[in-house]
């Protein structure tokens, strides 16, 4: 099994090119299809949604791919930013002047927000995602661990500071339940989970 490290360094073929941010999978099919790399020194926006084809090898603390950084500069961007229009609430303004949002264009304010393009179905997960079981918190999400041949997710790695001390749980990917964005919630209640094999943290 090939572990999907998180906040790691990635590797390009030419060099370095900044580090995982989060893993996109597909949950009706339990496979990686993206990951979202960060790196500032991209050109107009810090992040870009790299398909996991390009993955080369993986360790705990790097992933290497077999583009360019060139090649990576061309991928879609992961954060993208949008202008919304502001409700006025009710009040009326005479003029531009009068908004508090961040942009006022044709007398009509509008702020500027931030979302993730993640692929139609799919869904983003990060390091530090909560996990919780059918009654109540357990842990939050270290790492993915894939099946080789299949490139299927199979784990679940819950990190220290859940109910067993500094050691991974390595938790199957059919107790998964659904995610909210912020939070995995699984179909295991504790006493289950507690009962699954652990994986000394080596870090």
């Amino acid at each position: 099994m090939t572990n999907i490290p998180l906040k790691a360094a990635v590797q390009c073929s030419d060099g370095d090119c900044g580090k995982s941010a989060n893993i996109i999978v597909n949950p009706v099919s339990h496979q990686v299809t993206h990951f979202a790399l960060e790196d500032k020194k991209l050109p107009d926006n810090p992040t870009r949604l790299v398909p996991v084809k390009m993955v080369t090898g993986t360790t705990q603390k790097q992933i290497s791919l077999s583009c360019s950084k060139a090649e990576v500069a061309k991928m879609p961007p992961f954060v993208v930013d949008r202008l919304i229009r502001q409700s006025p609430s009710g009040q009326a303004y005479a003029s531009g002047a009068g908004y508090s949002s961040q942009y006022v264009l044709n007398d009509t304010a509008y702020d500027n927000v931030q979302e993730e393009k993640i692929p139609a179905g799919e869904l983003a997960v990060y390091s530090g995602m909560e996990m919780e079981a059918s009654d109540g918190k357990v842990g939050k999400l270290d790492e993915l661990v894939l099946d080789p041949k299949s490139g299927d997710i199979t784990h679940l790695l819950m990190r220290e500071g859940h109910l067993w001390g500094k050691k991974d749980v390595a938790v199957p990917v059919s107790a998964y339940d659904f995610a909210d964005g912020d939070t995995i919630y699984l179909k295991l209640d504790k006493k289950a989970l507690e009962a699954l094999p652990a994986v000394k943290v080596k870090r």
